[in-house]
């Protein structure tokens, strides 16, 4: 991409962002000082998170500048997530990178997590995060992939927020890592609600969590659809469709409304899938609001 077509994206992201309301110019003047001095800082920076927790995210890893303005960066799903959960459920957190969901699902909502990040260098994050909140006991970092079987998979290093599963030919450049699944994990204590965010590893995901959809306390699911299975050769229709199948609809979510608002089924993006919409909204519309600095949702 256009280097300053980039830019002018990223300008424009961060004006129109909700955490921005009411202060465009300064958060994109904001966001331009605090790009060039999170680059010059030797170490981590520690930003500010919802109701008084933290995000360390080291500047200098590939795509982990929109942790650090404007912090919830996917403002619609981190809002979803806080506002659906409830204290004790269960949350999994399947592609957890530094931590962002895992520390608003345990340190905003409550939850107890279990978070998978198989890049050695980015779990060391998450587990630091884990522990900057003081959320060992009720959250728990894996350092580990998600997929169809248990055991061991080539994966991608030095790409940041960008790593996966390598590809065929991508092996030579890669480490391998342990591999679980999901219906390993939740044998006996089941999600309520699931992310996954995997970059194109998603059907094999929800291959190894066969039992895991089918099991009725789990009520709802984000997952990513943007196209990027296509370097496995997967068919991300049938993927979607197999959701579907089990009784989740697809919809997005608008926090200030706190309304559930339903897409079609080719949609792209991050889609919350929803098993019963009718409790889900109920939960949403008596959730206690998260606050951050002046902005409360």
């Amino acid at each position: 991409m256009n280097p300053i077509v980039k830019i002018a994206g990223a300008l424009k992201f961060v004006a129109n962002h909700p955490v921005n309301r009411g202060r465009k110019f300064r958060a994109v003047a904001e966001y331009g000082f605090l790009q060039i001095a999170a680059r010059l800082t030797p170490g981590d920076v520690c930003v500010e998170f919802p109701n008084r927790t933290r995000l360390m995210v080291s500047p200098h890893m590939k795509g982990a500048a929109h942790f650090i303005t404007p912090r919830l960066c996917e403002f619609d799903d981190m809002s979803f997530v806080m506002h659906f959960l409830r204290p004790g459920e269960m949350f999994a957190d399947v592609g957890a990178n530094v931590g962002a969901f895992t520390v608003l699902a345990a340190g905003v909502a409550g939850a107890k997590t279990i978070s998978f990040e198989p890049s050695p260098a980015t779990f060391d994050m998450l587990a630091a995060n884990v522990r900057l909140n003081n959320l060992t006991d009720r959250a728990r970092p894996v350092n580990a992939a998600v997929g169809r079987s248990v055991g061991n998979v080539q994966f991608s290093s030095g790409l940041g927020t960008e790593n996966h599963v390598a590809a065929a030919s991508e092996k030579s450049n890669s480490v391998t890592v342990a591999m679980t699944t999901l219906d390993h994990e939740f044998a006996t204590v089941p999600a309520t609600l699931l992310k996954v965010d995997v970059e194109g590893f998603e059907t094999e995901v929800f291959g190894g969590a066969e039992n895991t959809l089918k099991n009725q306390a789990l009520q709802a699911i984000i997952v990513e659809r943007n196209g990027s299975g296509n370097r496995y050769g997967y068919d991300e229709d049938a993927l979607h469709a197999n959701i579907r199948k089990h009784g989740f609809a697809p919809f997005s979510y608008a926090p200030f409304a706190r309304e559930l608002r339903p897409l079609g089924e080719g949609e792209s993006g991050n889609i919350i899938y929803i098993r019963n919409r009718d409790a889900a909204s109920e939960r949403l519309r008596t959730a206690t609001a998260f606050t951050l600095g002046n902005l409360k949702v």
